[in-house]
């Protein structure tokens, strides 16, 4: 009983981690572009700038992990450039992969909801192994990124590594920030 609650737990944790990021917008289909278009509603979001909300109030647009990541390595334009490159072949080879992680967390779900312990260890296992290509990915990505660094930059390639994890990932939703959406 307990490790269904701690696989219930763990599948939890990993669906609100793919809740849309607050003030996101946008459709999934802009994963990260850094060109700060396709953010909808006459927003100025290009660099994180403070954001008008309808109401009047103000709030602080949360940057993409894309452009975290350039702003950290102070990346030029045309490395911009080449990094925007590096994220597109990452979705286009992602995109299957993703599509896998999402059966495998239904497929999990029901095995939690059906009971079965084989089932669950099945499917976490499944899981595992797709989330691990998944990886693979991100990291194949990080390296092309890396080998695109001048030798000043690459002393802050291991915080971009960090912001790498997750970066395929679809933004659920793609609304203007109604709900909770925490992010990450």
């Amino acid at each position: 009983m307990f490790r269904r609650l701690l696989v219930a737990a763990a599948f939890a944790a990993t669906v609100s981690l793919a809740q849309p990021q607050a003030g996101g917008g946008g459709s999934s289909g802009d994963m990260g572009d850094m060109s700060g278009g396709g953010r909808g509603g006459g927003r100025r979001n290009m660099g994180g700038s403070d954001d008008m909300i309808p109401s009047g109030t103000m709030r602080r647009v949360q940057q993409s992990k894309p452009d975290l990541i350039a702003d950290k390595l102070k990346l030029n334009k045309e490395q911009k450039e080449e990094f925007d490159k590096i994220l597109s072949a990452g979705r286009e080879e992602s995109r299957p992969v993703q599509e896998n992680l999402q059966k495998m967390r239904a497929q999990l779900a029901a095995a939690i909801v059906q009971g079965g312990d084989a089932d669950i260890k099945k499917a976490t296992d499944d899981y595992t192994a797709a989330a691990a290509q998944m990886t693979a990915i991100e990291v194949k990505a990080y390296g092309k990124l890396y080998a695109a660094l001048k030798p000043n930059q690459q002393g802050k390639a291991a915080q971009a590594l960090e912001l790498m994890a997750g970066i395929f990932e679809p933004r659920i939703g793609g609304g203007r920030g109604t709900g909770r959406g925490q992010g990450r």
